[in-house]
């Protein structure tokens, strides 16, 4: 995208938006003029990527005849919305997730060409200079040997930068950006902020949200920062608070672990793998692995995107076979029990589980399946079941009303309704794929201490994660694949600091 893209501004007056008749933002007055590049922060719930939704036009302010939504360019001269929508890009964590739900499993090609027109799936014939267009992007966000595969066999991170470069294959003049480094290795955030480096060097109108304060490219001086769905700081990002960014030792911790959830100590491993192979749409991911998960023994399982971790965390819950010729034997789960039982044991979170819960149920119905192993409920939620999820609430510290969809809740504290889902089972075992993805600091700090002490209780952990510091001192061992091998090493003393 080269000097020729011009911005798009963006004046909003006295504009709020309500949603399941809960006001989400209030009396908004912003400018943002064309060219500028901005971070909007703020806690989980606070109304970001409302915000994003509403600048993207996929939002309507909810009307008072008094509220403004107005788009102009570098002369000040109006646009109005209908003719720029297709040049407006929208990137986060939930559109993403659309493509899981709907099964759009199209080539990456052919999706990072949907950009052109703005579309979600592949419906037009693109020109000679859009698909030359197509594959200048590839090349450059280093997607090029991904091209032909089909987007739902690629990591989460791989996915979301595909979908960075279907954005900028529709050379968009308003670039929305919502946490767009969750689940991204080092190896992709490096290519992915070289792309924003060079972004923030344009005319392109950008609005970028982040939770970690290694996530700030430079070139985003202006700060916006919402608090309960009002703008509380517009100014320098040397000003700005950072408490959503880098936590501190007095950002709020989780409630201390009930008698209820600790364990007695056991002795048999929680489960042995021997010569396993595992494959993910028809590809191996994973080979001649041999683990042994000793009773006690809390675990990280590391590696770059697409490596492996999450089929491998799959695997061990029940959702990924085994190929002919492995074993996998688990703890009091001998061969030929329904895998229900084992997973009513074992605690499960991931991005993927987090995609599933679309339907309208609420957060307390969300926490509460989690005692039947299912996605959604057949019945209604029972007394026992609703005081073990409330229980499970007030452990976590996801402080919403239990009643409220959870289709409501932001991207972070659908996490945390998830982690609660995971602990109403009262589990022998956790297995995270990236917990923290999402969270805000204080709230990352509040669910690291909730996993010590669950470690503490006798509640073994199995975490994959990408950002090291999001471990907790109790890990002591550590796998990592890579290039479908998996090694084995002790963590050392000084990386549990």
């Amino acid at each position: 995208m080269g000097p020729r893209v011009s911005g798009v501004g963006i004046r909003c007056r006295a504009v709020g938006l309500t949603l399941g008749g809960r006001r989400v933002l209030s009396g908004l007055n912003l400018e943002i003029a064309p060219g500028s590049h901005c971070l909007l922060m703020g806690a989980n719930g606070a109304g970001k990527t409302q915000l994003l939704k509403l600048l993207a036009g996929e939002r309507w302010p909810t009307p008072t005849t008094r509220e403004r939504r107005e788009y102009f360019d570098g002369r000040g001269r109006p646009v109005a919305l209908q003719d720029l929508l297709p040049r407006i890009a929208h990137v986060g964590g939930e559109r993403q997730d659309k493509y899981y739900r709907y099964e759009w499993n199209f080539s990456v090609e052919r999706i990072v060409g949907t950009g052109c027109h703005g579309g979600d799936r592949p419906s037009v014939t693109l020109s000679s200079i859009e698909r030359r267009r197509v594959r200048q992007v590839l090349r450059r966000l280093g997607l090029w040997t991904l091209r032909r595969r089909r987007f739902l066999t690629l990591s989460y991170g791989q996915r979301r930068l595909v979908l960075l470069a279907r954005a900028l294959a529709g050379r968009p003049r308003l670039l929305l950006l919502d946490e767009p480094h969750n689940g991204l290795d080092r190896a992709v955030r490096a290519v992915f902020d070289r792309e924003l480096a060079r972004l923030a060097r344009t005319r392109l109108t950008i609005v970028l949200t982040a939770h970690r304060a290694g996530d700030v490219p430079a070139g985003f001086g202006r700060t916006l920062v919402l608090e309960r769905g009002r703008l509380s700081y517009d100014g320098p990002r040397s000003g700005a608070p950072d408490q959503w960014l880098v936590a501190t030792d007095a950002a709020p911790v989780a409630t201390s672990v009930g008698r209820a959830l600790r364990r007695q100590a056991e002795t048999v491993p929680l489960a042995v793998l021997e010569s396993v192979d595992l494959y993910r749409d028809y590809r191996p991911v994973v080979r001649g692995l041999d683990w042994t998960i000793e009773a006690g023994a809390h675990w990280a399982v590391l590696g770059g995107n697409g490596s492996g971790k999450s089929t491998l965390l799959g695997c061990l819950y029940g959702l990924v076979p085994v190929a002919i010729g492995g074993r996998l034997q688990r703890r009091g789960h001998p061969p030929g029990t329904h895998i229900e039982q084992w997973r009513r044991r074992v605690g499960f979170v991931s991005p993927e589980l987090q995609t599933e819960y679309v339907d309208r149920i609420s957060v307390l119905e969300l926490v509460a399946s989690g005692l039947r192993a299912s996605i959604g409920l057949d019945a209604p939620v029972d007394r026992r079941e609703r005081s073990r999820a409330l229980e499970a609430l007030r452990t976590v510290g996801l402080g919403v009303d239990p009643q409220r969809p959870a289709r409501e809740l932001s991207y972070g504290q659908r996490r945390l309704a998830l982690i609660a889902r995971a602990l109403v089972l009262r589990p022998e075992a956790l297995l995270l794929d990236e917990p923290l993805t999402g969270l805000d600091a204080p709230l990352r700090a509040r669910v690291k201490r909730l996993l010590s002490q669950l470690a503490d209780a006798r509640i073994q952990l199995i975490v994959a994660a990408h950002h090291v510091s999001d471990l907790v001192p109790e890990i002591a061992h550590v796998l990592t694949i890579s290039g479908g091998r998996a090694t084995i090493r002790a963590r050392s003393v000084t990386s549990r600091r």
